[in-house]
């Protein structure tokens, strides 16, 4: 009988070191804060960073459509040039050769310096210089492309006159500079005739519009713009939009 009360003795005492144990080992709420029962429990960290990616940029105006993000080019220098391709390395390089070194880079400069921002006065400037001073370039074709743009978003000019000198420079382009090639070898011509057809004409003139679109699809099959998307493919999505 002795035994038997020793033991019951003994059981509950580890008992109640086991409990007094794990009450004092339990982590205390922080002073001053309260936990609310049924608070949920914080989310774990994401494995990794989401991407934020920033808004496309809205068009400067009602009706026009907005611009493709582009990341934006590195000067083309003769370290560089191989990158934008071959033909375009040839006429570049056959540019320089007829104008020399010093007048090439700075057409260049005039180029690289008046791309952007478009809109800007002083950039589109620099491409008027471009066109008035190296008429008979390969570069002169990127310039008046590049000239539209900038044209179709001058600050201080009602949208109708913005549209018309648009215009006067995509024509520009297809009227005297059919053959320019720019960079990755994009054609200029092909690309003004995209521009002029989904940024003007399909607001001014929509049937004038559908006839250089079916232009595009006819005559510059296996073109590309400068971030490999096929020109024709481009211009039969317009004539669907049109439709």
């Amino acid at each position: 009988m002795r035994t038997f009360i020793l033991v019951g003795a003994v059981a509950v005492l580890a008992v109640g070191g086991l409990v007094a144990f794990m009450l004092l080992d339990a982590p205390a709420a922080p002073v001053g804060v309260t936990v609310a029962e049924g608070d949920p429990e914080p989310e774990a960290p994401a494995s990794r960073p989401v991407a934020r990616r920033p808004p496309p940029p809205r068009a400067a105006d009602a009706g026009l459509p907005a611009e493709p993000v582009e990341v934006e080019d590195a000067e083309v220098t003769v370290e560089t040039v191989q990158r934008f391709g071959q033909e375009f390395e040839r006429r570049w390089y056959a540019d320089r050769d007829r104008l020399g070194a010093e007048r090439h880079h700075e057409m260049e400069q005039l180029w690289f310096q008046g791309r952007r921002p478009r809109g800007d006065p002083q950039a589109a400037e620099k491409l008027e210089r471009l066109l008035r001073e190296y008429p008979d370039t390969n570069r002169a074709g990127c310039a008046a492309l590049e000239l539209g743009h900038h044209r179709l978003r001058q600050p201080g000019a009602s949208l109708e006159e913005r549209r018309r000198q648009a215009a006067e420079a995509w024509r520009l382009v297809t009227d005297r500079h059919a053959d320019t090639l720019c960079e990755y070898n994009a054609p200029a011509a092909g690309r003004a005739k995209l521009a002029l057809a989904s940024q003007v004409l399909r607001y001014t003139d929509p049937a004038e519009a559908r006839r250089v679109l079916q232009e595009v699809i006819a005559g510059h099959e296996g073109e590309t713009d400068r971030r490999g998307q096929p020109l024709a493919e481009t211009a039969r999505m317009l004539l669907e939009a049109l439709d």
